[in-house]
């Protein structure tokens, strides 16, 4: 037997050529510069000695050699696509603050639209209530210039114009006086029968006999038939006092006569 034929317990060792070794190591993912150099040299080596097996390692060697670009294309679409990645999260990233400025400008815009709405209803308002006091006060100016047209019988007063009249009636009767058509010569006697009967005090009250106002009336209550007002208002007091005249003696020359035939004075 020849020992070429021997086998062995485990099974037949499986020879591997020089040839099948070097495309082993050629064929592995990754191979350095180093190393291709160094196997290039083998095959040259290979060549050299007339190894019938370098036909194989020289394959092996343009199959990596082919690789390297493969290689570098694969780093090439990773640098892209990371490139791309941080390209998106910029643009996300500008997006995103290109809303948030988009957002606080119209936040802004709207809360100064909401501030001008206000401050133009503000002046609305108060332009109208600087017009309603306007109107109210050109109407109570007409009111006023209307009443002093109108015979002062006809008037109606404020309190601050029966005020006036208390302080100082005999104008408002002078014109009471012409409504009656007595003249001056009429307005002399009125006066100085009133001068003696009340000095024109619209609250000169008779102690003994009860008789009350400018008139004098007897009793006082007779003068509510000129008005509900007649305790504070001369020219009601004086409304009755000239209508009374009228109708007992026709005139204020007739009453004041009458008056001084009397002692004490009375009409």
């Amino acid at each position: 037997m020849k020992s070429t034929d021997y086998t062995p317990r485990h099974g037949a060792a499986r020879a591997e050529s020089k040839g099948a070794r070097l495309r082993a190591a050629v064929r592995r993912p990754v191979v350095g510069g180093a190393l291709a150099v160094a196997m290039l040299g083998s095959v040259g080596a290979t060549v050299a000695l007339g190894d019938p097996s370098h036909d194989a390692a020289a394959q092996a060697v343009a199959e990596t050699t082919s690789s390297a670009p493969a290689v570098d294309a694969v780093t090439a679409d990773t640098t892209r696509l990371a490139d791309d990645r941080r390209e998106t999260n910029v643009s996300r990233s500008a997006s995103r603050e290109q809303d948030r400025l988009s957002t606080a400008a119209a936040k802004k815009k709207a809360e100064a639209q909401k501030a001008a709405k206000a401050k133009a209803e503000a002046k609305k308002k108060a332009e109208a209530k600087r017009k309603a006091a306007a109107d109210k006060k050109a109407a109570a100016e007409r009111k006023a210039e209307e009443e002093e047209a109108k015979p002062v019988s006809e008037r109606e007063f404020t309190d601050d114009e029966i005020a006036a009249i208390q302080a100082d009636p005999a104008p408002y009767g002078k014109e009471l006086a012409a409504e009656y058509g007595w003249g001056d010569d009429q307005w002399s006697c009125l006066v100085s029968l009133w001068i003696g009967e009340s000095n024109w005090d619209y609250s000169a009250t008779n102690s003994s006999s009860g008789a009350y106002g400018i008139p004098q009336s007897l009793p006082a209550s007779k003068m509510a038939s000129a008005g509900p007002d007649w305790k504070t208002n001369p020219v009601t007091q004086m409304e009755w006092g000239m209508d009374y005249i009228k109708t007992s003696y026709g005139d204020p020359c007739g009453a004041k006569a009458f008056w001084d035939s009397n002692d004490p004075h009375w009409y």
